[in-house]
């Protein structure tokens, strides 16, 4: 084998030997924090019983948009949403989305929640669960998209979005703002379908028996 030949195949030999070391070595692990969007004050608000003849809804799928799972996402512009890179929720946006409506629409006794029968379903989807930047700071921004239905009609449908500033600089202040934004979306939502609700003729289907009364 020629000196020329010699030397090519030791520099791959060398060559592959440090791609392989490079492969071989562990990456540093990132290192993840978790924030959760629910306030436990507004979690630990008692419910109300039903209001006597108050309309019942059934609270059906809470979808999200597929960019909103575990990872917390910023919004720089109208087009353009990314996820941070070691920043997580503990739960996916759309299950703090569901206990935030069920505190709206139910707990202050306005609606009564049901789980079966002929009664109007409501379907919502989170399209937005995020961190915005706005010119004087940033923001946390919730929007629902909402559709209210019996097994005939679409009685309404349209969406929500709330905003509100963070206050202070540090990302516990960001995730706070998102939370209110939560709430003051799902308290908008619920100010929608109640007297939409209410406006509607009384449902032919016998109430359910309370307990006591069954044999």
């Amino acid at each position: 084998m020629s000196a020329a030949r010699l030397a090519l195949a030791a520099w791959l030999w060398l060559w592959l030997g440090l791609a392989g070391c490079a492969l071989s070595s562990k990456a540093t692990p990132l290192e993840l924090h978790y924030f959760s969007a629910e306030s436990p004050a507004a979690a630990a608000v008692p419910s109300r019983a039903p209001a006597a003849g108050a309309p019942r809804l059934r609270l059906g799928q809470v979808t999200a948009a597929d960019h909103l799972r575990f990872r917390i996402v910023h919004r720089d512009s109208a087009q353009s949403v990314d996820p941070y890179e070691t920043l997580r929720w503990t739960e996916p946006p759309r299950e703090y989305v569901r206990r935030a409506l069920i505190r709206a629409l139910f707990d202050s006794g306005a609606l009564a929640q049901v789980v079966g029968g002929a009664v109007p379903t409501l379907d919502v989807e989170v399209t937005g669960f995020e961190e915005e930047a706005q010119p004087g700071g940033r923001t946390g921004r919730v929007q629902l998209s909402y559709g209210l239905h019996d097994d005939q009609i679409v009685i309404a449908r349209g969406t929500v979005t709330a905003e509100r500033p963070a206050r202070g600089s540090g990302m516990d202040a960001v995730v706070a703002a998102i939370g209110a934004a939560m709430d003051a979306a799902s308290a908008e939502l619920a100010g929608r379908v109640a007297p939409r609700l209410r406006a509607r003729p009384p449902s032919d289907e016998p109430p359910a028996a309370s307990p006591a009364a069954l044999p």
